[in-house]
């Protein structure tokens, strides 16, 4: 199991404004479809689930679960799970993440993340919604490809060192 972590960011490294503004690019979203294709299943945050729903933003192909600890939040027909430990993680040989600063940062906490994809976004929103949330641990990176998309879009792709 690989679990990739792939998310949107500002060049000042929020991956949404203070009221979860998303301003990003045709060329980041075609990136992120192509991304979602790869992947066996996709675990999604709870809030991260809402907004994709109200935006319609599903990418068919790959199976969706929602990551929560309320058992009474409504998925539809998508299966929901609480993620304390790596046996609670879905079993497929890729699982794509793609969730909220909180959802990501306890993620990284308890070292269940294998990779992650950044989009960053030639824009500066000044404030928002951080990668990892509140977690405020050390998390070594090493770059294992980098690529253009667009003209001002570049994607970073990195290992977790652990």
């Amino acid at each position: 199991m690989a679990a990739t972590l792939y998310m949107a960011i500002s060049a000042d490294g929020f991956i949404a404004g203070s009221h979860d503004e998303t301003p990003w690019s045709n060329d980041s979203w075609a990136a992120f479809k192509d991304f979602v294709n790869t992947c066996d299943i996709i675990l999604l945050g709870r809030h991260t689930y809402e907004i994709m729903t109200a935006q319609d933003e599903f990418v068919d192909g790959p199976e969706y679960i929602v990551a929560t600890r309320n058992p009474q939040v409504n998925t539809s027909n998508l299966p929901k799970i609480a993620i304390d430990s790596k046996q609670d993680m879905p079993k497929a040989d890729k699982i794509g993440v793609i969730g909220g600063g909180d959802f990501n940062g306890n993620l990284a906490k308890l070292g269940l993340l294998d990779e992650v994809i950044l989009d960053i976004e030639p824009i500066v929103l000044g404030s928002g919604k951080r990668l990892f949330g509140s977690y405020e641990g050390q998390i070594n990176l090493e770059l294992i490809g980098s690529r253009r998309l667009g003209i001002g879009t570049v994607q970073n792709h990195y290992r977790i060192r652990k």
